[in-house]
């Protein structure tokens, strides 16, 4: 007498619960795998972020040390010492560079002009030096620029 079947909606209910089921128990595997993964990358980043840092403060350090030693030699190993310092802001630089290629630019653990004026100065160093002029007070300047570069971690450490 009737043409459709009785249980036939609730059928159709329970195939769908089902089907819900699989998709909501597919979707829960999925966000703790990408909970499982978020928390793998945040610690990769942490480490990642203090190592540059610890390596910028040692090449700030080692900068400050040739600087100190340079103010307080005979003149034997300027040359070498101004090298020194040159080779330490270079690295300091390349630091910069790699932490705004992984972190996105404007990123940077020290300010690049307190670096730029370092260089000037060292040049400025070197010219004096083969010119024959006086360079104690170009080795002030650029003992107190290292030490502002040195004060920049001072949060840091």
């Amino acid at each position: 007498m009737y043409s459709f079947q009785a249980n036939a909606g609730r059928k159709k209910n329970k195939q769908l619960v089902r089907l819900l089921s699989v998709v909501i128990f597919i979707l829960v595997i999925a966000l703790i795998g990408l909970g499982v993964s978020y928390a793998r990358i945040a610690g990769i980043s942490e480490a990642t972020s203090s190592a540059l840092l610890a390596r910028a403060i040692s090449e700030a350090t080692e900068a400050q040390s040739a600087v100190y030693r340079l103010t307080q030699s005979s003149g034997t190993n300027t040359t070498t010492l101004l090298s020194s310092v040159r080779g330490h802001v270079y690295a300091i630089q390349s630091i910069n560079t790699i932490a705004a290629n992984i972190y996105g630019a404007g990123t940077y653990l020290v300010e690049g002009s307190l670096l730029t004026a370092c260089l000037d100065t060292v040049s400025q160093c070197e010219a004096r030096m083969q010119a024959g002029s006086v360079v104690t007070d170009t080795f002030t300047t650029l003992r107190d620029q290292v030490d502002l570069v040195v004060a920049s971690f001072s949060g840091a450490i």
